[in-house]
């Protein structure tokens, strides 16, 4: 099931983060590790995430930036945007579970039945995504689903947009 949804979220994730396509070729590569290591991913291969390297490096897991930079810079001469979505999804794939990701889409999926059955959603993706975000903006979306079904979506925009 993981790399299912894996697939999933990295298209997600670039459209969350990113917003605005980069065009470009693959180069050489550098260091991992947060905005540097975006940075320097992003000289091998762009992509949407970067766009703003500072904002992408703050929203993500160490662990899971990390390994997504350390991947792109050591990919293949694919085309840049498969390096990046193979990458997001094997980063994703090595994640250390936390408790509050499962609490957090276990509440979060009860929310979205509650508003689907009251014609008001949201998409799932908001609760499938906070296993590679860092925990001040999971703790952050937990907090939107006291909100109405019909003020969640305005709640998670600036989380999840």
């Amino acid at each position: 099931m993981r790399g299912g949804v894996g697939v999933r979220w990295s298209m997600v994730l670039v459209g969350l983060l990113g917003g605005l396509a980069a065009a470009g070729g693959c180069g050489s590569g550098g260091n991992a590790g947060g905005s540097a290591g975006c940075q320097a991913a992003c000289n091998r291969c762009a992509s949407e995430l970067c766009v703003d390297c500072a904002a992408t490096s703050a929203r993500l897991r160490n662990d899971f930036e990390n390994a997504v930079y350390a991947c792109v810079l050591q990919g293949s001469d694919a085309s840049c945007g498969t390096v990046w979505t193979t990458c997001l999804v094997q980063a994703e794939g090595q994640l250390t579970p936390r408790p509050l990701d499962t609490t957090y889409r276990n509440a979060c999926l009860a929310k979205k039945s509650e508003c689907d059955a009251t014609a008001t959603t949201f998409a799932d993706d908001n609760c499938l995504l906070s296993p590679i975000l860092e925990e001040g903006l999971v703790s952050q979306a937990q907090q939107c689903l006291s909100q109405s079904c019909a003020n969640i979506s305005a709640c998670f925009m600036p989380l999840f947009d």
